[in-house]
């Protein structure tokens, strides 16, 4: 005998309590569905299985041996029958285990074929036409959805069977994509009731979007007369053919950043990945030499490396280095102590050209200092520099004077292929020369961040005034660049690093 029904329904009236059971399992509506649309919100009652619910929902109408279908479900196309019974749920478990994660606890995400809200919009009509005193003022929020349904059910489960906690908000996702053959053919009658909402969208991955989302789908039918859909649209039943597919279980969790500060000691080493027309310019980079023992590590799939500022492919980065944070997509080791973390850092310094200090994973809220410090930040440098005339100590005395020069740089030649065309404004605090002798001379600088250096000694043909040729009174050039320092307190210094 079933358990008594608990939880409040829409209808406290046992009769219309049945006659709306009748008119759903007439149609072919499983039982979760059925509980559904009767305004279950009890999770505990859809945490019983298939069978029990089954028993529950006969037990409403006096127990009709035939009342529910055994085919797939019109309204949930099946993911509240077949998707949530022992052999998927097995698959889910074997999918978890192969993609070989650690994770502390879990959720799970769904994508449903977009027809479903069609469907149970229908449905909703349906009910709404025949029991308008009790439906006329629910909609689909209302009524609990199959996602919530199918997590209710599934999340104990799959918790016991990876013996991890389901949680509501978690970092490590079981992503399951449902499809339905039918879908867009189901949604075209939408077309010609709104065709300025279906427009097929652009997006950067392919050349043309979903034309029939979610959001657009739920829009126009919110703005649909009752009489335009019924017109348009049959209430569906029970088909051998309902079914959806889940093709795909994804595991994905979610990306850790790891920040640090690098030295670079090259003068042939780019930043990032050098290659132009296919060919590599250089055969390493800072971020692949910090990045290769991270990957094997953490076993991520993408990376993203960001620094605050970068350095030209001859320049040094010298002193405390260089803040840098590395967005770590999807990795399947996450959890490391700071003893590992300095193992890892000394793998990274094996490299002769690259060093690292002060290797920590960040929260991705920390990591907006970074840019704050690409532009707000102060930053030395020591350049070896050459004058065509012999410059004097005076000469050299008189620059050190110059506070808070502001000056005017438009875009270098150098870079104006890949940047554009504009006349920035930039601040050089103070500068101070040494002699070397009579032609070369060692000029230190501290300036604003995002300061063309290179051109400000040069000139650049008169694209950044004043500067240092136009200073002096003579044509200087510069032979090599180091940064000495760049002024961002980010991220926190380790002891022992």
């Amino acid at each position: 005998m079933a358990a008594p029904m608990k939880g409040k329904l829409f209808s406290t009236d046992p009769a219309v309590t049945q006659e709306i059971v009748l008119l759903l399992t007439q149609h072919g509506v499983c039982a979760r569905c059925v509980l559904r649309f009767l305004g279950m919100g009890d999770v505990g009652q859809f945490r019983a299985s298939t069978e029990e619910l089954m028993e529950k929902v006969k037990s409403l109408v006096g127990d009709q041996e035939d009342l529910l279908s055994s085919l797939p479900c019109p309204a949930c196309l099946g993911i509240l029958q077949v998707y949530l019974e022992e052999p998927f749920l097995n698959r889910i478990v074997e999918a978890v285990k192969s993609s070989d994660h650690q994770f502390q606890n879990f959720i799970c995400s769904l994508t449903t074929p977009v027809c479903s809200l069609v469907r149970e919009h229908a449905f909703l009509l349906l009910l709404r036409e025949k029991f308008k005193a009790l439906y006329e003022h629910r909609d689909l929020e209302d009524i609990a959805s199959v996602k919530d349904v199918w997590k209710w059910r599934s999340g104990p489960i799959l918790a016991a069977a990876l013996d991890t906690p389901f949680e509501l908000k978690s970092k490590f996702d079981i992503i399951l994509h449902f499809t339905f053959e039918k879908s867009d053919r189901e949604c075209t009658f939408l077309s010609y009731h709104s065709p300025d909402v279906f427009r097929k969208r652009k997006n950067r991955q392919k050349n043309y979007g979903d034309t029939y989302t979610r959001a657009n789908v739920a829009r126009v039918l919110s703005n649909m007369t009752d009489t335009y859909f019924k017109r348009n649209y049959s209430t569906p039943k029970s088909d051998e053919k309902n079914l959806c597919r889940c093709d795909e279980i994804k595991c994905v969790h979610d990306a850790v950043f790891i920040a640090g500060r690098y030295n670079k000691y090259s003068r042939t080493l780019s930043q990032t990945p050098w290659i132009l027309d296919g060919g590599r310019k250089s055969q390493s980079s800072v971020e692949e030499e910090i990045c290769g023992p991270l990957k094997k590590q953490f076993l991520y799939t993408e990376q993203r490396f960001s620094s605050s500022g970068r350095e030209d492919v001859d320049v040094r980065m010298l002193g405390k280095g260089r803040p840098f944070v590395v967005e770590m997509e999807n990795p399947r080791r996450v959890q490391f102590t700071p003893e590992v973390l300095r193992e890892i850092q000394q793998e990274i310094n094996k490299s002769t050209d690259v060093k690292v200090r002060d290797l920590q994973i960040v929260d991705k809220n920390d990591i907006n200092r970074l840019k704050e410090g690409e532009i707000e930040k102060t930053k030395t440098y020591s350049a070896l520099c050459w004058s065509r005339e012999p410059l004097s100590r005076q000469q050299l005395d008189k620059l050190q004077d110059i506070k808070d020069l502001v000056i005017y740089q438009k875009t270098p030649i150098r870079v104006l292929h890949r940047r554009p065309l504009a006349t920035r404004e930039r601040v050089i605090y103070s500068m101070s020369a040494e002699k070397v002798d009579d032609l070369h001379f060692t000029l230190n600088l501290s300036t604003q961040a995002g300061t063309y250096i290179k051109e400000f000694v040069h000139g650049d043909f008169g694209r950044t005034t004043p500067n240092l040729s136009s200073l002096t009174g003579q044509e200087c050039d510069i032979l090599e660049l180091d940064v000495q320092s760049v002024e961002l307190d980010w991220p926190p210094s380790l002891e022992n690093s």
